[in-house]
């Protein structure tokens, strides 16, 4: 596409202006997303009578720390430097605390699967551990933020193939992580043997961070 010839990565880079900030953002939601597949492709495979328990040993993906200051050179923090590259506070903690929510939820029901010790009893799945899903289409009820989220980072980045990839990208792996949450809470409720098939409906189509 004549709009998007560079790729997601260095059209971020440019468009923030900061290429260590930009692929580890990329980095993190392709993570993420890559992680999120494995763990669905793996409780497919799974039975409820003897679960595996290394879950995180095997899938945990490494939570990030965007409060925590970039490094010895740069001493603002990764959301300090995203809140200037966007010029929108809200629009850049939206997506920091987004990428951050998930990662923890992720990491903890890996742990939690592993924590029933081969079986599935628990139901609170979801209850315990589903995450707030960008809405990114809905206009914000903050003066800063009437326009939809999807639309401030189209302006924010000056790029709408970009803006739409990252925005989906992150959406897309809270959509299926809440999904498979309460496709859990069922199985656990009474279902036995093989969850084949279950959970593989629910798997994200990645991004290509460095495809033109």
């Amino acid at each position: 596409m004549s709009q998007h010839k560079a790729s997601l990565r260095k059209s971020f880079q440019k468009a923030i202006r900061h290429k260590n900030l930009a692929s580890k953002i990329l980095d993190d939601v392709l993570g993420l997303q890559t992680q999120l597949n494995l763990a669905l492709d793996k409780i497919d495979a799974d039975n409820t009578a003897s679960m595996d328990i290394d879950y995180a040993s095997s899938l945990a993906v490494t939570a990030s720390e965007y409060d925590a200051a970039y490094n010895a050179q740069n001493k603002a923090d990764m959301r300090k430097i995203l809140i200037n590259a966007l010029s929108h506070k809200r629009l850049a903690n939206e997506i920091i605390d987004s990428i951050e929510e998930l990662q923890v939820a992720f990491n903890a029901l890996l742990a939690k699967i592993d924590a029933e010790a081969g079986t599935l009893n628990d139901v609170d799945y979801a209850s315990s551990l589903a995450v707030t899903a960008i809405d990114a289409d809905a206009a914000g009820s903050e003066a800063q933020h009437k326009a939809p989220f999807r639309k401030s980072l189209q302006k924010a980045v000056a790029h709408k193939k970009l803006a739409n990839e990252l925005i989906d990208a992150i959406a897309g792996a809270q959509a299926a992580f809440n999904s498979a949450l309460a496709q859990l809470d069922v199985d656990a409720a009474g279902a036995t043997g093989a969850l084949t098939g279950l959970y593989t409906p629910f798997k994200v189509t990645a991004i290509s961070p460095d495809e033109a």
